[in-house]
Formats: structure tokens, sequence, C-alpha cells
């Protein structure tokens, strides 16, 4: 029983960390024409570049791709309903299931402390950085490997640093895209959070009776991770469109509505 008690403590650990069929790409819409900016590869590592009504997308497979873009599309939609003006192109790097991360999460953390030095006053770089060090000593407590991060949060990622994390980009990629961010799929942000739940339960001692005994509870809790989890991922994208911008509110789209039919 006592162990039954120090799970709740693992599972919390999780869940606080949330706060971190085969289908065409294209199926039911015209594909566009495939035009991609100058001096970026077709591949990267082993994830292949597809186009996006937003922009563009590094994906390993084109389901996963597809999945990813039908968050982005779905974002944009809403965020163009609320008045808001979509901005320039941005570039997404999927994170599927088990594949090899497309960047070192500690390399952008030295890059984010970096900056934090030469921009002091920025605010929002130094909140990145201090959620990615606690994250870091979490993760380090479970005996995890960082970029594990990768799999189950989105990361947004400056253009003007991305060609010193990630291979095969121009120096002046910022020029050609606005934003940048890693998305994991479903199914990598479930396998991440087991693995999560796992290494929580080894470090508690939970044997394997226990853990079968406690079945209920780690569905529940590991569904509750995805589930904000999840929601998190849409919650980037929809700051990472709408930049500065603010959304209108019911009301306002409302009075606009009226003003087109007057």
């Amino acid at each position: 029983m006592k162990k039954q008690r120090n799970l709740y403590p693992a599972c919390l650990a999780a869940l606080l960390l949330c706060s971190f069929p085969e289908v065409s790409l294209w199926a039911g819409h015209s594909k566009p024409e495939a035009t991609f900016p100058k001096g970026w590869s077709r591949q990267l590592d082993k994830r292949e570049l597809y186009p996006s009504k937003c922009g563009f997308i590094y994906a390993g497979s084109e389901s996963a791709a597809a999945q990813v873009n039908r968050l982005i599309e779905a974002a944009a939609k809403e965020l163009r309903a609320s008045g808001v003006k979509m901005p320039r192109d941005g570039l997404v790097l999927v994170m599927d299931l088990k594949e090899k991360p497309p960047l070192n999460v500690e390399e952008l953390m030295i890059k984010l402390a970096r900056k934090q030095d030469q921009q002091k006053e920025g605010q929002e770089s130094q909140e990145a950085l201090k959620s990615l060090t606690e994250g870091k000593e979490r993760f380090e407590e479970l005996g995890l490997d960082m970029n594990l991060l990768l799999s189950i949060a989105p990361m947004p990622i400056e253009p003007n640093i991305l060609p010193d994390l990630v291979g095969g980009f121009p120096k002046d990629v910022d020029l050609q895209i606005g934003w940048c961010v890693t998305i994991p799929t479903e199914g990598s942000i479930r396998y991440g959070m087991k693995k999560l739940l796992d290494a929580g339960m080894k470090k508690e001692k939970i044997g394997i009776v226990e853990r079968v005994a406690m079945l209920p509870l780690l569905t529940f809790a590991e569904n509750k991770a995805v589930g904000e989890l999840k929601k998190g991922r849409q919650d980037t994208l929809y700051q990472l469109l709408a930049g500065k911008q603010r959304p209108l509110t019911d009301e306002q789209r409302q009075d606009k509505g009226q003003e087109r039919k007057s």
C-alpha cells in the first residue's frame, strides 16, 4: 500500500511535465505547387519536406505530415475567423513515434542562455530558458534523456538560430520563414508519456504486481497527460500563427458580421 501511495507523486510529476489511417496529405484539396525555399534540402535526415498552406513541414512520413498539417489548418482557420492575419510562412519539424530528434535540446538551451545574456530585458527568452532548465532537472532525476521532451511537447525555435541547431539550412533562413517549431504526433506523445510513467515507477521501486493492480490509475494518468499535451500543442500553434495580434472576441466578430451585412 505504501508503494501504491508513492506512485501518486510519480504520476503527478508526469502530469506536471504537461505544462511543457494512411491518408494523402492533401486529401479533399488540390495539392499546392511544391516550390521550396532556396538552399533547403528535400531531405532532412530521414524527414522529407512537404508544402503546407502556412509554410513547410519536415516529416518522416506523409501520414505524419498530414496529421500536423490538419492541426495547422485548424488553428489558422479559427484565427482567421477571429480577424487575425496570417504571418509569414513558417516551418514545422515533426517528431513521430520513436524517431530521432531533429535537434539537441541542450544545445537549444545554450543558445537561449546566450541570447538572455545579450538581451536581458527579453522576458520571453528568460521564461523559455527557465522552463527548459527545470525540465532538464526533472528528466535527470528520472534518468531520462532531455531530448525526450521533443517527443511530448512542442518546442518553438527562433529562425535565426535554426541553422546552428539543425544542419541543412542557409544562414539567412530567418528571411525565408517567420517562425519555426517542433511538433510531436499523437503517437509520439503517447510513447513519450509511457516512458515518463515507467521511469517514475522505476524511481519509486514499483514492482510488476503493483503496476498491474494500479493499471486503471496509470491509464487515467497517461490519458490525462496526453490530453493536456495535445491541447498545449494546439495552443502553441495558435500563439505562433497569431504572433502579437489579438484574436477578436465573440462580440467583436458579431459586430464585424453585422457591418458586412449592412
